[in-house]
């Protein structure tokens, strides 16, 4: 699976999830949502363990450029691939045939990955706290 695939695949999942509950309104915006909190959280983990391991203070204001560009790309690539134009539609088509074995499996990977990134972004916050304490 490439990784645009996978990226897709992590839209189709979140998407179908917001589709199940019990507001199925713009599950497209929901799902675009969740995956940018998802690559924030990520890229606050890496600041965080990169302050400890570097042993300074790294800031991710948005007005200083370490804080913004990563912002910015992480919008940009969401707009892209899921806002200004619909191709996810036509990776839904695909995963929608996919055997039930294989969107299982694939599925439990995505929902891994979620919580590992969740979770880590916990993990990276108490540090910091307790770092700073």
């Amino acid at each position: 699976m490439k990784i645009k695939e996978a990226y897709y695949y992590l839209f189709y999942k979140l998407y179908k999830w917001y589709e199940s509950g019990p507001f199925v309104w713009y599950s497209d915006w929901k799902a675009g949502i969740s995956i940018i909190a998802l690559e924030i959280w990520t890229c606050v983990s890496i600041y965080s363990y990169l302050s400890i391991f570097l042993n300074r203070k790294i800031s991710l204001s948005i007005t200083e450029p370490s804080g913004f560009i990563p912002y910015i790309i992480i919008l940009s690539t969401n707009l892209y691939f899921f806002s200004s134009s619909h191709k996810w539609k036509l990776y839904f088509e695909e995963f929608e045939k996919w055997p039930k074995r294989k969107n299982l499996i694939s599925g439990i990977i995505v929902w891994s990955i979620i919580a590992l990134i969740i979770f880590n972004f916990i993990f990276s916050i108490n540090l910091m706290k307790s770092l700073l304490d």
